[in-house]
């Protein structure tokens, strides 16, 4: 049996799919199903005759964080009960869905609750593999969903620190692709596996290929990542769904690409572009 975390998520619910299609005898879990990653005493249930486990359940960076401190407590705290109790059942393996660029980071932050994500794993006594994909595009993708939209409504987009920061799309499916390959293949245990797709873009780059995608004519603008930090913090506090968050303005303070052939060489195929789309 495969249990799937985040089940009705943006990437847990395209892997419940293809495992589903495929005949795989598949558990897929979420909140609205009485399982909860903060609350250890729902979580042997799901367990119960589960061999391998796919975490896909975080809180993204996209998402206002719904009171102080649930970053971590999902993320990292969540993560270790789920280790903890997936131990206890006997899991097998772990195939865990982080980020890309996930490294240590100061207290407070939103990559230290990404980076305590992988830790909770990496100290599991559990062989896991670690998938650390790019931003992600493709139908209802959050990160260039965002964008298409600002795009189709505003004349100005805003370049967050100047639209150089690089990024390296990578299209959903080939990430499920990937998590797909990691309950069998025993060579990607205990390693962490950088993903990107065919192509490093820009973020101005990006936001070209959306408006032109779009027939659209938009004037872009560059945003210093200090004035983008500040708006970020106020929008939050304003907006029961903001359309920038302080944890999304993270992403940009580091480069988000990878090496270009980390897909084929670790999976043996070729990903899609991020211009052949889709973007929302």
């Amino acid at each position: 049996m495969i249990l799937v975390t985040g089940a009705t998520g943006y990437v847990g619910s395209r892997v419940l799919a293809r495992l589903s299609a495929a005949g795989r005898q598949v558990r897929g879990v979420a909140r609205r199903d009485g399982f909860d990653l903060t609350a250890p005493d729902t979580l042997p249930a799901a367990l119960h005759g589960v061999e391998v486990v796919i975490h896909a359940a975080a809180i993204t960076g996209d998402k206002k964080e719904p009171y102080r401190g649930a970053y971590d407590r999902v993320n990292r705290q969540g993560s270790e009960n789920l280790a903890a109790a997936a131990k206890a059942a006997g899991v097998r393996r772990l195939v865990v869905v982080s980020g890309l660029g996930c490294r240590p980071a100061p207290a407070g932050t939103y990559m230290a609750t990404r980076w305590g994500l992988e830790e909770a794993v990496r100290q599991g006594g559990i062989p896991y593999v670690i998938l650390q994909p790019s931003v992600l595009f493709g139908e209802g993708a959050p990160f260039a969903g965002a964008l298409t939209d600002l795009a189709r409504r505003s004349p100005v987009l805003p370049a967050l620190g100047g639209g150089a920061t690089k990024f390296q799309p990578l299209w959903v499916e080939d990430l499920v692709t990937c998590v797909v390959a990691g309950l069998d293949r025993d060579e990607l245990l205990g390693k962490e596996h950088p993903l990107g797709g065919a192509e490093i873009l820009t973020f101005r780059q990006i936001l070209e290929l959306i408006t032109r995608r779009l027939g659209k004519r938009r004037l872009i603008v560059p945003l210093p990542l200090f004035v983008a930090r500040i708006q970020a913090r106020l929008l939050t506090a304003l907006l029961p769904n903001p359309p920038l968050t302080p944890a999304a303005v993270e992403l940009f303070s580091f480069e988000n690409a990878t090496d270009l052939d980390s897909v084929e060489r670790r999976f043996g195929f070729k990903p899609r572009a991020f211009r052949e789309g889709p973007f929302s």
